[in-house]
């Protein structure tokens, strides 16, 4: 009678751990991980809402910057670059001629000048529309030409962009004149690549 006793009390607890062992299996192999995944979705549903959501901005804004763009495009962008129709030695010559003529007109004295050859696009590169061409210029002028070739880079229309400026003070005569000698290298662009689209199209 006691063994069976004894042997039911057993049975009885291992049932319990048993029970207790597969609610623990349960609880980290089931319920934890469905719980953290439930977790990373909702973040995902978050993060996708977020997204829809900007895209619907994007969505609603693009009629206002096509528009935007129109009215820049009328007022004047397409005289900010060279055209399609020049070619890069054209374009070259042509800012050589402008440059030339601000130094000139104020009485520098206009040294050397000439093109710098700007980074080709290797093969299977795709071409920029907006092409650079690069003018270095050497001249001899007073402090305030020197002004006045900036300023009048700024504010020339197609777009010059000064890259690099290296001024030197000269000796004697010159010096008491507060004449100095400048390097100027000027950018500037052109639509180069438009035209190798329209042929690929």
């Amino acid at each position: 009678m006691l063994n069976n006793a004894l042997l039911r009390q057993h049975q009885t607890l291992l049932a319990w751990g048993v029970l207790v062992l597969l609610l623990l299996v349960g609880v980290f192999l089931i319920i934890i991980p469905g719980v953290q995944k439930s977790l990373e979705l909702g973040d995902r549903i978050e993060d996708g809402y977020q997204q829809l959501s900007r895209f619907r901005q994007i969505a609603n804004a693009t009629p206002e910057f096509m528009a935007e763009y129109e009215r820049v495009q009328q007022n004047g962008l397409d005289k900010l670059f060279y055209p399609a129709g020049m070619t890069s030695a054209q374009v070259a010559k042509e800012l050589q001629k402008n440059l030339a003529n601000v130094i000139t007109r104020d009485n520098g004295v206009l040294i050397s000048s000439e093109v710098l050859d700007d980074r080709q696009p290797e093969d299977g590169e795709e071409k920029a529309v907006y092409q650079r061409v690069m003018v270095k210029t050497v001249f001899q002028s007073s402090p305030a030409l020197l002004r006045e070739v900036l300023h009048q880079a700024y504010r020339a229309r197609p777009l010059m962009f000064v890259e690099s400026l290296d001024v030197k003070p000269l000796d004697g005569e010159e010096a008491k004149n507060q004449i100095m000698k400048a390097e100027v290298q000027v950018s500037t662009y052109w639509r180069g690549g438009e035209v190798q689209h329209e042929k690929l199209d």
